[in-house]
């Protein structure tokens, strides 16, 4: 079941496409060329915004908080800001504008988010702040941290008032102003009166380096008459996908990273091709010294509402990749103001679902270049010897899988014989690889729409990496795999470990659906011990409607698994993978005692340093794109339970799932 063989042909070398009616047989850079050409010969869309009010107010600009505002002299930072009502454009200077609140220096342009106030420990900031609407706001944030509460300051209309402060406490903190004095920003009109309020060590150098970066996350959703309150678009220094800044690093920069969630909505951070470590942590009010004695090394992890993060991390190898939240929600398109529900907009046809036209919201585009001492060896450029290992996958799918809706799934193949047309499984194919070596993974595409495949947590090529019309180098960027076609994924992963594999790119429901499985690669010489393993793969359900996101937590494709069997004082690796579409969840494992302990062996494939491999009490929080692997030895025959519950806003919403365990004695 996991190894699955090789089938004896190759369709690496071709590509096929439908364009104008025409099927085209071209080679993968001809492909990209022509998608290109197809894309750049179409004309423009004007966005269709009627469905939204007009505004003609000023325009903000999108800031990238590298520009620090106000002057610093001799210690004292002074600033005038005022609030204003403007028009942003988070998806482009041709997109469509909202009417919002924001943040501006006085007498200059305002800023989404508001303008960045840096400043060394120590330093003392004096702020004054005029309210130019004709509505009161309270103010809140322009405080020290030291008392770890933050004062709500109410401005009248036309009112101006001054905030002084000295500045203390270390960290990724930011001010924000709304209607009401809430706990944090809001995510209607006033969503974008938001700003950071970096304080840094007072040992820092005066001129940070270009790899020390800012990035605040906002949020907007319809408030008021407008209806369409599903509907949310999600920002990067106030951009939107495809509009969002695009970062260059070199081969081996040190890259440090202060990521704001100044919004009312967790945000799961992953980072493609590479691991980051969580320096430092904190919300509105608190820093966390717990994060800064033990930091984890991570490829996604959780910002939650109003929190913040500094992370750091270095690129070794070229191309492109990306930064983003995991939820589908808070990277799909449908986030894009011209495609809310009411507009006139229809979604992008499937030949241009690549990266930019399948995702907006939170995602920044990073480009890795060689470094100057380096020779540059393309993210294509891999293995001309001989693979000693071949893996060849199908896309399929199976009508009536949930009521009348369709099931996805991938499923390898055994054997020399293709699996049928109809071949999935829920989760899908689980794949073993091992340590070091090198393998190539055959994605067939037998559905009817274009896919991509991301190999997620894997240190791999760009090229490979799973984002269609963004992985690789240069112009020679991977396709999406077209129907009827196929696509060669090469890796040879460094690390032994728990990862996953799943669709991206994705503007639907395809990933509920089924397209997600497990991936575990193993060291040189180990075999994967049935006996001693068991997997919990936590997903979205599929229900007839679509994504049931109001129903309980698929486990390993059920709602109501079957009673796991294990044998008491024996000692079991339980790997936890969490691929929902858009949800959190906290897992427990009870026994007749109550809350049972487990060992901490592991955190998105790699292993966890010494001071967090301690048994703790067997209850942790997870999210989309997160796995983690525990060490459990049941002490005691008896009935215990894995109870998979989902969370909203760090509360248990009573949809739960629950995997019945019994043990029985040697």
């Amino acid at each position: 079941m996991f190894t699955p063989s090789a089938q004896p042909f190759d369709v690496e070398h071709s590509r096929t496409t439908r364009l104008g009616g025409l099927i085209l047989r071209l080679h993968p850079t001809a492909f990209t060329a022509a998608l290109t050409l197809v894309l750049a010969a179409s004309p423009a869309r004007a966005a269709d915004c009627r469905h939204l009010p007009a505004t003609n107010l000023p325009r903000a600009v999108a800031n990238d908080n590298r520009a620090v505002a106000g002057t610093l002299r001799d210690g004292v930072l002074t600033l005038h800001l005022v609030i204003r009502e403007v028009s942003w454009y988070p998806d482009g200077p041709s997109g469509c504008a909202l009417r919002v609140r924001a943040f501006a220096e006085e007498g200059k342009t305002a800023q989404i988010p508001g303008p960045l106030i840096r400043v060394p420990s120590g330093s003392e900031v004096r702020v004054l702040v005029r309210n130019g609407l004709t509505t009161a706001l309270w103010m809140r944030g322009l405080q020290d941290r030291t008392s770890g509460v933050t004062d709500s300051t109410e401005l009248e209309s036309g009112a101006t008032r001054e905030f002084r402060f000295r500045a203390h406490v270390i960290g990724a903190w930011y001010y924000w102003a709304g209607a009401v004095s809430a706990r944090l920003p809001a995510s209607g009109v006033d969503g974008q009166l938001v700003g950071a309020l970096i304080i840094d060590s007072a040992s820092a150098p005066g001129s940070r380096p270009m790899t020390d970066r800012v990035f605040v996350m906002t949020r907007w959703t319809p408030g008021g008459t407008m209806g369409n309150r599903g509907f949310q678009l999600n920002a990067f220094n106030g951009r939107s996908w495809p509009h969002t800044e695009r970062l260059t690093y070199t081969n081996g920069d040190s890259v440090r990273w202060h990521v704001i969630n100044a919004s009312d909505e967790l945000h799961m951070m992953h980072l493609h091709g590479f691991y980051y470590r969580v320096e430092a942590r904190g919300d509105a009010t608190h820093d966390s010294a717990l994060v800064r004695a033990r930091p984890p090394t991570v490829v996604t992890t959780a910002t939650r509402q109003g929190e913040w993060m500094t992370m750091v991390w270095s690129p070794d190898r070229v191309g492109n990749w990306l930064f983003h939240c995991h939820f589908v929600s808070h990277m799909s398109a449908d986030q894009r103001l011209d495609r809310m529900p009411g507009s006139r907009a229809t979604k992008a046809s499937a030949a241009h679902e690549h990266a930019t036209d399948a995702m907006a919201g939170l995602l920044l585009g990073i480009t890795v270049r060689p470094a100057r001492s380096t020779v540059a060896r393309p993210s294509t450029r891999v293995l001309a010897e001989a693979v000693p290992r071949t893996i060849q996958l199908f896309a399929d799918a199976r009508p009536r899988v949930s009521g009348a809706r369709i099931g996805l799934g991938f499923i390898a193949q055994e054997g020399a014989i293709a699996p049928a047309l109809d071949s999935i499984r829920v989760p899908s194919a689980p794949l073993l690889l091992t340590r070091g070596e090198p393998t190539r993974i055959v994605v067939h595409n037998r559905l009817g729409f274009p896919i991509a495949v991301h190999w997620h947590g894997i240190e791999l090529e760009s090229y490979f990496d799973g984002v269609g019309g963004w992985s690789g180098v240069g112009s020679r960027l991977a396709p999406m795999i077209a129907p009827s076609d196929s696509f060669v994924a090469r890796m040879t992963p460094p690390r032994a470990g728990t990862f996953m594999y799943h669709v991206h790119n994705e503007h639907g429901d395809e990933l509920a659906s089924g397209l997600y499985a497990p991936l575990f690669v193993l060291e040189p010489g180990e075999a994967f011990d049935e006996r001693t393993e068991r997997v919990f793969v936590i997903a979205t359900a599929v229900v007839s409607s679509g994504r049931g996101e109001d129903a309980p937590p698929f486990v390993n494709g059920t709602a109501a698994p079957d009673t796991m069997v294990l044998v008491a004082g024996t000692s079991y690796r339980i790997r936890i993978l969490d691929i929902s579409s858009n949800e959190a969840h906290i897992v427990s494992l009870t026994g007749p005692a109550g809350l049972e302990t487990w060992r901490a062996i592991a955190r998105d494939g790699r292993n966890v340093e010494a001071n967090l491999a301690t048994s703790r009490p067997a209850r942790e929080n997870t999210a989309a794109g997160v796995t983690r692997d525990f060490g459990f030895t049941p002490a005691v025959a008896g009935e215990y339970t894995l109870t998979v519950a989902t969370l909203l806003e760090t509360r248990p919403t009573g949809k739960l799932t629950v995997v019945p365990i019994r043990v029985r004695v040697p």
